[in-house]
């Protein structure tokens, strides 16, 4: 897998980021460049990859909102909004599979927020990406990007 890393929201995003640890909370992104496109939602499926290290137990849920704009500076708007209920494995791919039709703007970020999350442990990688990451490479086991690091997990 191939990551470029201009086009990375998250790595390893969690409410304490000074010791790299603690729980999922809240965060917000850089901005992302996708200039080579005019209307970037329109040209076709781009694979956005989400995954949660951690997981959610069935009473937590997350809020991820895309915002997109004209420039890095410029007025940001929403393109897409989404609510994650646990229960989610640790390494469980959340939210969209592809970038919203509704992105018509070449600058995005990712913000999310816990609606309620109290027990888990664990980080957020967000990042646009090459492939669709949500096949499986090998029987039985799913991709899973820790602090930039991939692993192989059992599904089973």
């Amino acid at each position: 897998m191939i990551i470029d890393s201009n086009l990375v929201f998250f790595d390893g995003a969690t409410k304490d980021d000074e010791t790299g640890g603690g729980q999922v909370s809240s965060g917000v992104s850089d901005w992302i460049p996708l200039t080579g496109f005019l209307n970037p939602g329109q040209v076709g499926p781009i694979p956005i990859h989400i995954c949660l290290s951690g997981g959610l137990t069935a009473e937590e849920s997350l809020t991820f909102t895309l915002k997109q704009a004209d420039s890095k500076d410029g007025e940001e708007e929403e393109a897409g909004s989404m609510v994650v209920s646990g229960p989610v494995r640790a390494g469980g791919t959340v939210a969209w599979r592809f970038i919203p039709r509704g992105v018509t703007k070449p600058w995005m970020k990712l913000e999310f927020n816990a609606a309620s999350v109290s027990t888990s442990t664990g980080s957020v990688f967000a990042a646009i990406v090459r492939e669709d990451l949500t096949g499986s490479y090998q029987d039985n086991t799913d991709l899973l990007i820790d602090k930039g690091k991939p692993q192989y997990q059992a599904t089973a």
